[in-house]
């Protein structure tokens, strides 16, 4: 599908991409052949006057990535007709604390079940071969899926409050359920093969590669121009209609070098081929510094 706003093409992804992990309480956006179908006609619909698509992003200013995620599935959840939003972004206050934030609680409205949603945009790197979460690490080393995932069962996931008295949902069964959306990367071993996968894992989860900066002439495919991303352009798929400050395989290597001269936090690189006039994604991948993870580590450390 072909969208000229960039937030409808996140949108987009956010919607069609596929869940990370396979868990019984993972969700999907989509729940039916009509629904995929109204939500296509409806960002089609969007893209043809999209100005106050951009109005509507501009107006939330600067928020991190994490949080625009949020905001992405809430601007198309307030137009899609299958759900009402009965709660998002609610405050869990005991006494005079808050103690947390419930993402998002909504009714699917064809089968009259409440939902209580986590969101969560996630981006980590194998770090070695093997089934255990704790291998899998944001880029910067500091977070992993362990992690996440030990806060998201424990302490996000149940609700553990009265939902301060709101009258709607008294009495409710409500599910609780995970939207894990993101990629992981594997490292590109040069003998095949060398990944194992993480526990629960989606067999059909969007993945890249990662390597360290000492390996990117076997790395790096030079018969590709490549860009490197920031956040919050790691959402979605590239696509765009010039090749203007793409690079070839010399300048990606050069400005690689020359980045990690000064920063030690990996970078996110993709690889683009043209087709028909636009030029789309082939190849995403994370360069890390060749002490990484313990590098970025200590690089975090002194910030």
């Amino acid at each position: 599908m072909q969208l000229h706003n960039i937030h409808l093409r996140r949108i987009y992804w956010a919607i069609f991409s596929p869940s990370l992990l396979s868990y019984p309480f993972s969700t999907n956006y989509i729940r039916d052949e009509e629904h995929r179908q109204a939500i296509i006609a409806l960002l089609e619909a969007l893209d043809t006057e999209s100005t106050a698509v951009d109005e509507h992003f501009a107006s939330l200013g600067n928020v991190p990535m994490g949080k625009y995620f949020e905001q992405l599935l809430f601007f198309i959840l307030e137009k899609d007709d299958r759900f009402e939003i009965l709660l998002k972004n609610h405050q869990i206050i005991e006494g005079r604390r808050t103690v947390g934030e419930i993402d998002l609680i909504l009714k699917d409205a064809k089968t009259g079940e409440i939902e209580h949603w986590e969101i969560a945009l996630k981006y980590y790197l194998q770090s070695k071969p093997t089934e255990d979460h704790a291998a899998m690490l944001g880029p910067n080393a500091v977070d992993n899926l362990a992690r996440k995932m030990k806060k998201l069962t424990e302490h996000q996931l149940p609700i553990k409050t009265d939902l301060n008295n709101f009258a709607p949902l008294d009495n409710q069964h409500i599910s609780n359920k995970l939207l894990l959306k993101g990629q992981f990367f594997y490292h590109l071993c040069h003998v095949q093969p060398c990944n194992i996968f993480p526990n629960h894992i989606n067999p059909i989860h969007d993945s890249g590669w990662w390597c360290y900066l000492s390996e990117i002439e076997k790395s790096i495919d030079k018969n590709l121009l490549w860009t490197t991303l920031q956040k919050p352009n790691w959402i979605g798929k590239i696509e765009q209609y010039s090749n203007l400050n793409s690079l070839n395989f010399n300048q990606i290597k050069e400005a690689l070098k020359q980045y990690f001269h000064d920063n030690s936090r990996a970078i996110l690189c993709v690889g683009l081929k043209e087709k028909n006039g636009v030029w789309t994604e082939h190849s995403r991948g994370f360069v890390v510094n060749d002490d990484w993870p313990n590098g970025s580590k200590k690089m975090i450390a002194t910030m």
